[in-house]
């Protein structure tokens, strides 16, 4: 049995979801203390705080559209498929994730 080589830059693609979920954490945190520190208007802030959050899972969307609409490499054969697959569903948990963890903060008074 031979080794099937896949290109480094797939496998990338299996941590970009997580990478643009870890980029609107840091906004998103960022952000919400500025808004605070420098006392924004609260419809102001939680304005700003939700279309940051959307822009992200837009990004998201997007990755997840570009390859659930793909296909694999048919040089890398079943490892190709499988990284696929996988990059698919990570960047389907990502979306998931931001949904779930960045989106109800949303709901919460915007400073205390």
């Amino acid at each position: 049995m031979s080794a099937v080589w896949v290109p480094p830059r797939r496998l990338w693609w299996l941590a970009a979801g997580f990478v643009v979920w870890c980029i609107a954490l840091v906004i998103l945190y960022a952000l919400h203390a500025i808004g605070c520190a420098f006392g924004w208007p609260a419809g102001a802030l939680r304005w700003s705080l939700v279309i940051v959050f959307l822009a992200h899972l837009a990004v998201i969307g997007w990755m997840w559209g570009k390859f659930a609409k793909g296909s694999p490499d048919p040089a890398t054969d079943k490892t190709g498929s499988f990284l696929h697959d996988a990059i698919v569903w990570a960047t389907i948990a990502a979306f998931a994730s931001g949904v779930l963890a960045l989106g109800p903060p949303l709901l919460l008074t915007t400073c205390i």
